[in-house]
């Protein structure tokens, strides 16, 4: 019986240094995750196999990602060849050509720094609200400036069938016109894309015209590009036509850094 006691006796201690040991190294904290595990905490993300007639350019446009991400992702460089049945990852946290990580929570880190930094303009807005007012009507005065530094010009003429609403799917504006009426480029720019591998945007041309900003026509009925080809703003790179819908229309979008906006503000009043 004393020996049994014995041996209890000298089992407390070592419980209650674990014990212990956990309440102290809870109030430290999660833990570190090293470098080299970070992938292993984020899901594998979403991919897309390469189908014949895509480009680094349609597959970002459908998934409403910047393309510089996404060859970063890749580690894919210019002119960004793609061959059929390739793996192309759409989401950061795996290992590129490089062997760079690139992680979600990184870009998190920075947006929450951003927001932080700037408290005293946020509040300063708030306090102040006939001058924010004055002060966007003042900027919808001065039509935005184009890649090439001249303001972007419309790409058709005709009447304007639905404007931009994300929310409703609409990411760009419907311009009415006569079959075989002239698409002109709405800047300075370089031709990334012709071609039907987008569903819903018959005949696309897509036109890069600098890091930032990308444009769309669709629908086209017939197209006087290449790709690769640079235009010039206001040229003429298509006919309008109905391919891929019910009516004859351009379908026009403008991608900034892969997310669309709304081109009303940057085309100049009709």
């Amino acid at each position: 019986m004393s020996s049994q006691l014995r041996k209890i006796n000298l089992r407390v201690p070592k419980a209650v240094s674990i014990v212990c040991f956990i309440a102290l190294t809870g109030c430290v904290g999660p833990p570190v995750v090293p470098v080299s595990d970070l992938s292993a905490t984020q899901s594998s993300g979403s991919t897309r196999i390469v189908r014949a007639g895509d480009s680094l350019y349609t597959i970002c446009w459908e998934a409403g990602l910047d393309y510089r991400d996404v060859a970063l992702w890749n580690g894919l460089q210019p002119p960004y060849a793609l061959t059929v049945g390739q793996k192309i990852e759409l989401s950061p946290g795996r290992i590129n050509a490089q062997n760079t990580i690139v992680t979600p929570a990184a870009s998190y880190a920075t947006s929450i720094l951003v927001v932080g930094d700037e408290p005293a303009e946020a509040s300063e807005t708030l306090t102040d609200p006939d001058a924010q007012e004055n002060e966007q009507e003042n900027e919808k005065e001065e039509p935005v400036a184009g890649p090439d530094g001249k303001p972007w010009i419309w790409p058709a003429n005709g009447e304007l069938l639905s404007q931009f609403s994300p929310d409703d799917g609409r990411n760009g504006i419907d311009i009415a016109g006569a079959d075989g009426s002239p698409i002109r480029a709405a800047a300075k720019g370089k031709v990334v894309y012709v071609g039907t591998g987008l569903r819903g945007y018959g005949l696309l041309i897509i036109i890069k015209h600098d890091e930032t900003f990308l444009t769309a026509y669709a629908h086209n009925r017939a197209v006087k590009i290449n790709e690769g080809d640079a235009v010039d703003s206001g040229q003429i790179i298509a006919e309008m036509g109905q391919s891929g819908t019910d009516s004859v229309r351009l379908h026009f979008e403008i991608r900034r850094d892969g997310q669309p906006v709304d081109p009303l503000e940057y085309l100049p009043d009709a």
